[in-house]
């Protein structure tokens, strides 16, 4: 990997935020351990998590002003859109300076970045360089777009190893435009994969997993060829009850099975509002920052309990000129720079901190709470030895409430020697040892234990990264 020489620049000054000095002022009513360890993005290590840079082909951020803060989310990837229209001004004529100081910017980060390529030219035809832009049959328009794939392509080998083949080409007016995608992928990727042979390749971007979309692309897909080309099955999901998801990745993942058990799912990009939004997805809904960040933190591990890889979108609030939208790890002024960092920030360091490539969701371990309470949970193994669980309140969506629930809860299925409670939120370890009813033969007994619509981790102490209190 070739990094980029980066002139080192002064660490931008940024406000205090009020709701994470809040949430920070409301733990959970248990005695203080310590608090997890943040990690910093490194290119040699393996992670299951992304973060999002998308929208800088057209400027609604600018990465100059927020670079400095990616590598302390500790994520191993980030999401680019390749940008042609802003490339190609003129025919045959590229200009990639400025995706050069992308790529190399987050290289310097520890962050590997991966590429969209998505999104039509002007200079071609007038099928549109954002969100919902029409997709384009065979003849000049296609030329000139394979042309500028070969030369991205060419240009990043070496740095950017995964191509995904645009942006919700289900979405707006597209809905039925499956032919026009599946001819796109094929032609595309066989182009991806000439200059770059090791190249992985992601299909579709879809809004949804439960989109028919997918099903009926792929069937024409393979019958042009083109399975051996999906590395990847991306897809999108803003639902406000984030585990309602559930039933729709597990089919699509049967679906992928009948091509291919090898096809990866990703979830490619997904977050929530920090405010009452009146444009783009779950908008109408009165977000906080406090429900932000539990929407984020239940979405992702939802995804890692499915075995998902997941990017949290995105790493700042995006400015369309018509709103500013505040979907951002970090909070953006009118002229994009960084205000401070919200919840969603410090719940991203504590899910890459201890959801590390050595731990994995795993069957076998149920847990029970008072009648008519949902729970969603999963089993977790580390280093293939089954290590907790992770578990929460989901009958809603997450409310803006610091409020946890005492309830006496079962977990069978697990032999702990010494089980702390996580925060997922605060990043707080607690203790539970005063809590504990029985601990003996894969089942472990609590009784009030603090319970919320946000993740909480139960795990063996010796399996989580975290600073003592006394060593603060």
């Amino acid at each position: 990997m070739i990094l980029a020489t980066v002139a080192a620049s002064a660490q931008t000054t940024l406000r205090k935020s009020v709701t994470w000095q809040n949430i920070q002022a409301h733990p959970a009513p248990l005695p203080v351990s310590g608090e997890l360890i943040p990690i910093k993005s490194n290119l040699d290590a393996a992670s299951f998590w992304s973060v999002g840079s998308e929208t800088l082909d057209r400027d609604f951020a600018d990465f100059e002003k927020y670079k400095e803060f990616m590598g302390e989310t500790g994520v191993g990837y980030s999401r680019l859109q390749s940008g042609w229209a802003k490339t190609e001004q003129k025919k045959g004529k590229y200009d990639f300076s400025w995706i050069d100081a992308h790529v190399d910017g987050l290289i310097a980060q520890g962050i590997h970045p991966w590429i969209c390529l998505c999104y039509g030219n002007p200079v071609y035809s007038d099928h549109g360089y954002d969100l919902n832009a029409k997709l384009f049959p065979d003849g000049p328009i296609m030329d000139g777009w394979l042309k500028y794939v070969r030369a991205c392509v060419k240009r990043y080998k070496g740095k950017v190893t995964m191509w995904e083949v645009w942006n919700e080409p289900d979405g707006g007016k597209n809905k039925e435009s499956y032919p026009l995608y599946a001819n796109l992928f094929v032609r595309t990727a066989k182009v991806i994969r000439e200059v770059d042979p090791q190249a992985k390749i992601a299909a579709f971007g879809a809004c949804s997993p439960d989109r028919e979309y997918i099903r009926k692309g792929m069937e024409l897909i393979k019958e042009a060829g083109g399975l051996p080309y999906v590395d990847y099955i991306t897809y999108h999901g803003y639902w406000s009850t984030p585990e309602l998801i559930i039933p729709a990745v597990k089919k699509l993942r049967a679906d992928m099975d009948a091509y291919s058990p090898s096809i990866g799912l990703l979830q490619g990009e997904t977050g929530c509002p920090a405010q009452l939004e009146y444009g783009h997805a779950m908008n109408s809904i009165e977000w906080t920052e406090y429900s932000q960040a539990k929407w984020d933190l239940r979405q992702a591990l939802t995804q890692f309990g499915l075995g998902i890889p997941y990017s949290f979108f995105t790493m700042v609030d995006l400015n369309y000129g018509w709103m500013l939208q505040s979907y951002g790890l970090i909070r953006l002024n009118g002229v994009k720079a960084p205000v401070y960092k919200r919840p969603k920030f410090y719940a991203v360091q504590h899910v890459t901190s201890l959801f590390t490539p050595d731990m994995k969701s795993v069957e076998g371990v149920q847990v029970a709470g008072p009648a008519n309470t949902q729970i969603t949970s999963f089993g977790l193994e580390k280093a293939g030895k089954k290590v907790g669980c992770m578990l929460w309140l989901s009958a809603s969506r997450p409310s803006s409430s610091l409020e946890r629930h005492l309830m006496d809860i079962d977990i069978t299925g697990l032999d702990l020697k010494d089980p702390v409670y996580v925060d997922m939120l605060t990043g707080l370890v607690h203790e539970i040892k005063g809590l504990i009813l029985y601990n003996k033969g894969g089942k472990l007994g609590m009784k009030d234990l603090p319970v919320w619509d946000c993740p909480v981790v139960i795990m063996e102490r010796s399996a989580v990264p975290f600073k003592a209190a006394a060593d603060k």
